[in-house]
């Protein structure tokens, strides 16, 4: 199942891919964003809560790989959508192919303490399809 709504920056649409691997929905931001800013995080944030509330067997990677820099309204969402997966009994959740940056912010705040964070898409699949 793909999705493809686009924000209100008429230069850059955001394309979000939802799909299934090895019983896990995986969520990709599917072109490359430079700043995944708040408007579009509003915007797109029934869509990713929908999708964690769906999910099934509720595991669920986020993969970051095409996001540059996020800010704390993401992050907010992150929280949320991972908040979504825990009401369900046997969740997971994790993060894949942070930007340095990113992956710095998470770790200043410590909240790569909270959610497993991987490099790539296919160790993150792994992981949470084996836990």
């Amino acid at each position: 199942m793909n999705q493809t709504p686009n924000t209100t920056d008429e230069d850059q649409a955001m394309t979000i891919e939802i799909d299934s691997e090895d019983d896990v929905t995986v969520i990709t931001f599917d072109k490359p964003l430079e700043h995944l800013d708040d408007n579009a995080v509003m915007q797109h944030q029934d869509l990713l809560l929908a999708t964690a509330r769906d999910a099934s067997p509720p595991r669920l990677v986020l993969d970051l790989t095409n996001v540059t820099l996020f800010g704390s309204t993401f992050i907010e969402l992150i929280f949320r959508i991972s908040n979504q997966l825990s009401t369900t009994p046997q969740s997971r959740f994790a993060l894949c192919g942070l930007s340095e940056y990113c992956l710095e912010v998470l770790q200043v705040t410590h909240l790569d303490q909270l959610w497993p964070i991987h490099t790539t898409r296919s160790e993150a699949i792994k992981h949470t399809a084996s836990e």
